[in-house]
Parts: C-alpha cells; structure tokens; sequence
C-alpha cells in the first residue's frame, strides 16, 4: 500500500490546478468579448462603388488629327490643318470692358485624366451642337391692307428701285402654285475649300451660306454664283457652349453696343452679293434681345432679309425680325446631325412631308460627304416627287406675300 503524499507534494498540483483554470477563464472572456463586440473588431472597411466614368472624347481616336472627327459637343469639327481661315483677319478689340460677370471655375478632375496624358483637341470648331426637331410654325397669312382715303388729290410717287435682298435675288421662274417649294440651305461654306468645291457643283438652285472668315470669299462666292446658287452670309454668333468657338469677330452677347455694332458692319462687309444672313452657331445670341434688336435694325437698314437657323427652340429672331421689318423664314429641318447618306436621306423625306402640309419648307445642311452624297441622289428626283426646289428668297416672298 502506498504512503500518502505529503503536503509539499501537493501544493503543484493545486497551483497548477488554479492555472487550468485562470487560463480557462480568460479564454471564455475573450471568447464572450468577441462574440459581443464582434461588429467593431472584425468589421471589413467598406467597400467604395467605383462610379463609371464617360471615356473622353480623344481617347476614342488615333493621335493623328483626321480630317473629320465626331464631338458630344459639336456633331463635326474641322481640324485646324484643314480649316482654311483667311489670316489677316483681325480680332476687333472692344472700346469698352466686356459685360462678363465673374463665375467660379471648377477644379479640373485628374481622375478622369491628368494633363500630361492628355492630347491636344483640334482647335477650330465649326458648329455646336444642332437641335433635332422638325420645327413646323403656324403659317401666318399677312392681312390685307386697304388703301388710305384720299383726301387731297397728289401725284402718286411711284418708287422703282428694289430692296437689296430682292436685287441680288436669283431670277427663277415663279413657282407653280399646285407644287410645294424646298429651299436647301448649306452653312459653313469655304472653311473646308475641297468639300465647298464639291457642294458648289450640286444642281441648283440652292442657297450658299459662307463663313465671313474664310479665305478667297471673292473668288469662292463667285463661283456659287455662276453655278447658279443663292448667297447668304453665315453671320458667327455666340452658343451656349463657351468651349465652342464661334470664330473672330462674333456677336457676343457681353460686348458693348458700340463693340457689337462694330462687329455687326465688319462682318456684313466681308463679302457682296448676297441677300441677308443666318446665323452660325448663335444659341446663345439669338435668345439675347440686345444682340437680335441691333442686327436687325442693321438689317433693315441695309435691306437684307434674315433666316433663323433655330440653333436655339428659344429663339427670338422671328419675334425682333417682324418688330423691325425685316423680312425673314426660319429652318424647319436639319438634315445632317449625322453625317451618313442614308441618315440625311430620312431627314430629307421629314423635309418633304413639311413641305406638302405647309406648301413650302427649308432644310439647312452642311459641306459633308453623308450629306453631298445623299444630295447628289436626291436633287434629280425632286421635280418627279412633286416639289420646286427654290433659294431662300422665293420662301421670303411666300412669307411676305408678295408670290
């Protein structure tokens, strides 16, 4: 039988015994612990959504400038080495400060792009971006005047001499009455001299609307003239874009009424032969009251008719035009916000039916090759669907009253 131990051989065991379960204890506390602050210890950070962002236009092309490029802001741009621009112009400097009030720029966002990566855009834009609705207004019929009482006899005086939109008018036959009329519009002329060539030798009658800052306006000008077509001047007036550049010497709202008059007659004087103007770009400008009041008094003035290009549904170019006589039409289709053939052959079929319901329309396209190629297929059918094509002046006098 063995001898019981003794009380030193005990004390160990004790001792380790408390150990166990201290050790235990702070195991179960630690275990408790977790599971009740678990949310705070274990908790993952959290998980940021990465937003999507829109890739910039000019990653979307070659580093090489093509001749034509598309933009979110302006449907096509000329690139600056293919935008013949006459060099002499001169920016006219205002006499007085610009009416500009001070707005905060935003920081640029570097996490889209940093601007060492960041290629040069092209620098010359000729057109911001071009509303798509068939704009179709009530056809005004102008009342009919009756003659003054006479109340002393006097000798009538017979006046002869013409306005001037009517002088440089393009002698066509009277349309027939059972045909609706079409006048095709095409803007921004002699910027791109090879596409100008190639819209000028288009069957007419069309009406030609030239850039007053191109080169060669003479010559170029001229040559639309001799092939038959009608002359507008393509006056540049401020958009709603600011990065959208309306060219040198462009009627901008912030100017001053001496400046803007200055601008007004430089621009007006830059060619000859022409029967008024409409505008290049201008949403802006069209809807500022100031800007539209002073064109067309120099309108009236100088006998020109004006058409509103309605870059802008809020538009008060009609509105001022008959306040200050001045005889005007407004667009009704744009035909190529998309430069492909088959795109602008529908817009030109829009432009037919509003030409059947209100007997005449206008449609203002651009020197494109979607736009000269459907041209070249459409123009020798016109005449076989029904339609005359006229320049912009016949559809004046239908406005007026005087066809």
């Amino acid at each position: 039988m063995a001898a019981p131990k003794s009380k030193k051989q005990q004390q160990p065991a004790k001792r380790g015994g408390i150990r166990l379960i201290m050790a235990g204890v702070l195991v179960a506390g630690f275990g408790l612990g977790g599971y009740v602050f678990k949310d705070r210890i274990f908790t993952q950070p959290p998980v940021q959504k990465t937003k999507k962002v829109a890739k910039p236009w000019y990653k979307e092309y070659a580093t090489q400038v093509p001749q034509m490029i598309h933009l979110p802001d302006a449907p096509l741009i000329l690139a600056a080495i293919d935008a013949e621009i006459d060099t002499t112009i001169k920016e006219l400097k205002p006499r007085k400060p610009l009416k500009v009030p001070k707005v905060k720029l935003p920081k640029p966002r570097l996490d889209v792009a940093t601007p060492k990566a960041k290629p040069t855009p092209p620098q010359t834009a000729y057109e911001e971006a071009l509303p798509q609705d068939v704009y179709t207004p009530p056809v005004v019929i102008p009342p009919t005047l009756k003659a003054p009482e006479v109340i002393n006899e006097v000798p009538a005086v017979v006046v002869t001499s013409q306005p001037r939109w009517m002088k440089y008018a393009l002698n066509v036959a009277t349309p027939p009455a059972d045909k609706p009329m079409i006048a095709l519009v095409i803007d921004d002329l002699g910027l791109d001299r090879k596409r100008t060539a190639r819209t000028l030798k288009l069957a007419g009658p069309m009406t030609m609307a030239f850039i007053p800052y191109a080169r060669d306006l003479a010559k170029q000008t001229g040559t639309a003239r001799n092939n038959g077509h009608e002359l507008l001047l393509h006056l540049p007036m401020e958009p709603l874009n600011p990065k959208v550049d309306a060219g040198p010497n462009h009627l901008n709202t912030h100017l001053a009424p001496e400046d803007l008059l200055d601008r007004i007659h430089w621009n007006l004087e830059r060619f000859d032969g022409y029967v008024g103007v409409n505008n290049h770009m201008g949403s802006r400008a069209s809807a500022d009251t100031s800007v539209m009041t002073a064109l067309m008094k120099e309108l009236r003035t100088r006998e020109m008719l004006f058409l509103d290009s309605r870059t802008n549904p809020k538009s008060i170019g009609a509105k001022i035009a008959t306040l200050e006589g001045v005889p005007f039409a407004e667009r009704n289709v744009f035909l190529d916000n998309v430069n492909e053939k088959g795109a602008v052959l529908k817009q030109l079929s829009l432009l037919e039916k509003v030409s059947k319901k209100r007997g005449f329309a206008v449609g203002i396209g651009h020197p494109r090759d979607g736009t000269i190629q459907a041209l070249k297929e459409w123009l020798p059918l016109i005449a076989s669907k029904g339609f005359t094509l006229v320049p912009i002046s016949q559809i004046i006098m239908k406005n007026q009253g005087l066809s």
